[in-house]
């Protein structure tokens, strides 16, 4: 029998590891600047063109390479931050594998130069997928200048998969940040399409989370620190006030290593439950300083996962820490009443004893109660009047026959079977009015003839809403309420760039905004039925449903914007209705164009025939 098993050759096997370590340019950037971390750099320069797909460029001033290690440090596994497995449980660096400059050149062009700090002479190195074409002497300052071109030029197939350039700068924009994040005595520079988004000076920790979430954060920021013989925490968490509908500026880090964990990430959420609101998630900055032998970082490629010996008893200290520093502010909490942390000799097979929060019931800091609200001034439904005529039900009816895109058939004789119901209902009982009620906060009743429908009300709001702004960006622009004193608005650099681009579907929703420096916009109106609302609050949340659904959803700007303010917007106005605003609801929602279905593919609607209901009863 002949043999079957053949040894890869390097290039093959080196595309093969890339399909792992390098995912998109974003991994590159990881990879390069962590190199340039490791190699003791105090400057490290990022520049990006194409969101990655042309160029990468990272600078450093750090101890740099000599000849040979400028050419060896392109083999696989080659790496001079371990020597034997025993270093793997004692790792003090970012990189160790070896396998992250092989897979770059695997599937680019790369150049390098570099001069090591005992040389005068530097080194200059032209590899196209995996091949040196070319190695000679060169001029350069100390440290490693790495260049990327052409990124999957040689994976074709790879490189089809990557998404737009929005998309992969905003992988980019976040793997810069993970890193500058931690190291607060580097400075880093950001550059992208020759545009400077960020210049962040050395500085201290707290100074470096100012300089990129803005001047805004500063009084918004709460020290939490503790030290135990197991791990040392520290870092800064948000105030509970700020705290956030979405997810966004959260992060924990181990000896200076970013690091995904949904186990600890519960710890700090279950500290924060009692004193933000539901659904609100709050920003923090952890940093754990552990022994590396009581953590496993080898076991993903990208080294954002990791395996602690004693998770429970960092569980607990880590909540614990969170708790104490909320309790500092006195939200309502009596801070005398907390248990005292000493956690100076924690059982190795223990769990410390939690601290305990005495909690005022009537001290409300947010001012967030749900109110019985009745239509008045600017009401979050249009002011059309609910229909109370057999006509006007009938022009529902063929307006829904006439625009209703052919989705799915079942929905849409679904959808029609309801409308032809609540028509019949009208010709028969000759009420100006369904009859329909309000029932456990999130869903309306409402009577027709073969039996009844139940709406879920926060699914109708989103799809009104949906269709209002398409409008709106389609050239029918909102009229905005202009403010008698104009607003600053800061955002971080990214979100800036995002409503620079999105400026004019802004002000066609009713955003009156205008540029006004670096970062900073003035509002000088906002939309009428958005009058009441935080601006600033609104758009950022708009922002990180745009950033969400470019990621997940393939749809087209003006889709994406108006999905993205609906959802935002149709939470926040989701509250109890009055009977004309239930009728009014109802008037839209069956006038809109995909009734049965809302942007975010939730089911609106559910018919219950009398039928169903008498065999329910036997």
């Amino acid at each position: 029998m002949s043999d079957i098993i053949n040894v890869l050759p390097d290039n093959i096997a080196n595309q093969i590891a890339a399909g792992e370590v390098i995912q998109r340019a974003a991994s590159v950037v990881k990879e390069l600047v962590e190199n340039s971390v490791d190699a003791g750099a105090t400057h490290i320069d990022v520049i990006i063109k194409n969101a990655g797909k042309t160029l990468i460029q990272i600078n450093d001033n750090g101890c740099g390479m000599s000849e040979t290690d400028a050419r060896l440090c392109f083999e696989r596994h080659a790496t001079s931050k371990i020597k034997s497995a025993d270093d793997l449980f004692n790792l003090h660096t970012k990189g160790f594998r070896g396998e992250a400059l092989a897979s770059i050149a695997a599937i680019a062009h790369v150049e390098l130069r570099t001069r090591h700090v005992s040389s005068e002479i530097g080194t200059s190195i032209v590899l196209e997928g995996s091949k040196c074409k070319e190695q000679t002497p060169c001029t350069i300052e100390q440290g490693t200048s790495f260049l990327v071109k052409n990124l999957f030029f040689n994976v074709p197939a790879r490189r089809n998969f990557l998404k737009s350039d929005n998309v992969e700068y905003s992988h980019i924009h976040e793997e810069f940040l993970r890193i500058a994040y931690v190291h607060p005595k580097i400075a880093f520079t950001l550059y992208h399409n020759d545009k400077l988004e960020y210049n962040l000076p050395i500085s201290t920790l707290k100074q470096r989370i100012i300089n990129i979430l803005g001047n805004h954060s500063k009084e918004r920021l709460i020290a939490a620190e503790q030290a135990s013989n197991i791990i040392n925490i520290s870092g800064f968490i948000g105030k509970p006030e700020f705290a956030k509908k979405t997810r966004g500026n959260q992060y924990m880090f181990v000896n200076d290593r970013f690091i995904k964990h949904p186990y600890f990430h519960h710890a700090v959420a279950s500290a924060f439950e009692g004193v933000i609101p539901a659904k609100h998630y709050p920003t923090y900055f952890i940093y754990f300083d552990i022994d590396p032998q009581l953590i496993d970082v080898n076991i993903h490629p990208t080294k954002t996962e990791i395996k602690f010996q004693d998770e429970k008893i960092i569980y607990s200290i880590l909540m614990a820490t969170v708790k104490h520093a909320i309790g500092s502010l006195n939200l309502g909490i009596d801070f005398e009443n907390i248990s005292p942390i000493d956690f100076s000799a924690v059982p190795q097979k223990g769990i410390p004893q939690q601290p305990t929060l005495t909690v005022n019931p009537d001290y409300n800091p947010f001012h967030s109660s749900k109110q019985k609200s009745t239509s008045s001034g600017h009401g979050h439904f249009s002011s059309v009047k609910p229909a109370t005529t057999d006509e006007r039900w009938k022009r529902i009816y063929e307006s829904i026959q006439e625009n209703t895109p052919v989705e799915s058939t079942e929905h849409n004789e679904e959808t029609q079977t309801v409308i032809k119901s609540i028509i019949d209902e009208q010709e028969d009982t000759h009420v100006e009015q369904l009859a329909a009620f309000q029932t456990l906060y999130k869903y309306i009743v409402a009577r027709i003839k073969s039996g009844f429908i139940v709406i879920n009300k926060e699914a109708a709001l989103e799809r009104i809403l949906y269709e209002r702004y398409n409008r709106y960006l389609s050239g029918n622009a909102q009229n905005s309420q202009k403010l008698i004193f104009p607003e600053t608005l800061t955002f971080s650099p990214q979100n800036s760039d995002i409503v620079n681009d999105l400026l004019k579907e802004l002000n066609n929703l009713g955003f009156d905004m205008e540029p006004f420096g670096k970062n900073t916009f003035i509002l000088n109106g906002v939309p009428i039925d958005l009058l009441e609302d935080n601006a600033q609050e609104t758009i950022e949340q708009l922002l990180e449903s745009y950033k969400n659904n470019l990621l997940s959803l393939k749809i087209s700007k003006k889709n994406n914007i108006a999905h993205s303010l609906a959802r935002s917007v149709g939470k926040k106005k989701n509250k109890y209705l009055s009977e004309e605003e239930i009728q009014s609801l109802i008037g839209e929602l069956f006038a809109s164009e995909s009734p049965h279905i809302s942007p975010s593919g939730k089911k609106i609607c559910i018919t219950f025939k009398e039928k169903e209901m008498m065999q329910l009863f036997g």
